[in-house]
């Protein structure tokens, strides 16, 4: 499909890569340069950038747009290939509808603006991180309700949750990061051309706005996985301190315990009347001693008082 503007350049959209085959027999004699970029792409999809200065300076490449997790470890990645120069830009295998947020009909008027077709280029691309600021948008909703759920009850589902959404927030890095260094590639590629003019400058703003969200919410994971952290950490220190404090303070009475439950014959104790009341006072009274001087060392700490249930470190 081809997109003519007011300002004398033209947006060649080729829908599918399957139809590249067409395109390139139309183009290949009105441009030539760019049906033999055509014919040599493929499908394998991995982003990269080239930089070309033979005349005219050109900008080609394939950008990762849309990544769909299928769960586990597989990905659904959408690419899209481009032929960026000044009188014109080509575009294959970009599904438009899967940019939810995309009004193309608004983006050609708002090309009719734009005096060269790199210009309308970076029109394309901010229309592309509109719908990753949507994205980060629903991230957002979720990383506060985490974070609440996280003020209320903190357990060992939420450090999942708090994983999966690190997870996505690298999805979206890996997302903007190609589209940065289009911007910069065209900076070199085009100069003074594609810098001074406005939707450069917007969509160089709106880069720089997705990647501040992107540092901000990765602060806040690093944060919550940090208080995560210190919370098992110290969940860890009390239980093994309890154990140890109960270990030793019921010791004496199990040391006590065990000596008079041997089966030797000549154990004067069994013969005491009041034998098993001094055995209890005894097993009681090493008990409560060691406790009392565990106590006046400070090693019981709080582990016998009460606690509120708000607190965080229960």
């Amino acid at each position: 499909m081809n997109h003519h503007f007011i300002e004398n350049w033209n947006w060649y959209e080729i829908e599918t890569i399957e139809k590249k085959e067409e395109a390139v027999m139309k183009m290949v004699h009105i441009l030539p340069d760019c049906a033999r970029w055509m014919n040599d792409i493929s499908e394998d999809t991995t982003n990269y950038l080239r930089i070309e200065n033979h005349g005219d300076s050109v900008l080609n490449g394939c950008l990762l747009y849309e990544r769909e997790d299928l769960g586990e470890v597989e990905y659904d990645n959408d690419f899209f290939y481009f032929y960026v120069t000044k009188n014109y830009f080509v575009t294959v295998g970009l599904d438009i509808q899967k940019l939810k947020r995309m009004d193309k009909k608004g983006m050609l008027g708002q090309m009719h603006q734009c005096g060269t077709a790199a210009e309308g280029f970076f029109i394309l691309l901010g229309e592309i991180l509109n719908n990753y600021l949507d994205g980060i948008d629903e991230f957002e909703h979720r990383l506060k309700t985490l974070q609440r759920d996280l003020k209320k009850n903190n357990n060992k589902y939420l450090l999942d949750r708090i994983y999966d959404l690190r997870e996505e927030l690298l999805i979206w890095t890996d997302l903007t990061i190609p589209v940065e260094e289009i911007k910069l590639a065209a900076e070199e590629a085009f100069l003074d051309g594609i810098t001074e003019t406005k939707e450069f400058r917007r969509t160089s703003v709106r880069i720089d706005r997705t990647l501040n969200l992107i540092r901000h919410y990765k602060q806040d994971i690093d944060t919550m996985i940090n208080l995560e952290e210190v919370l098992s950490s110290h969940r860890g220190n009390e239980i093994m301190k309890t154990l140890t404090v109960m270990t030793v303070i019921f010791t004496p009475g199990m040391m006590l315990g065990s000596i008079w439950g041997m089966n030797f014959k000549n154990m004067p104790e069994l013969d005491w009347k009041t034998g098993y009341f001094w055995a209890l006072g005894l097993i009681g009274l090493s008990i409560l001693s060691i406790y009392l001087w565990l106590r006046m060392k400070g090693w019981t700490g709080d582990l016998l008082e009460s606690r509120s249930k708000k607190h965080r470190f229960k």
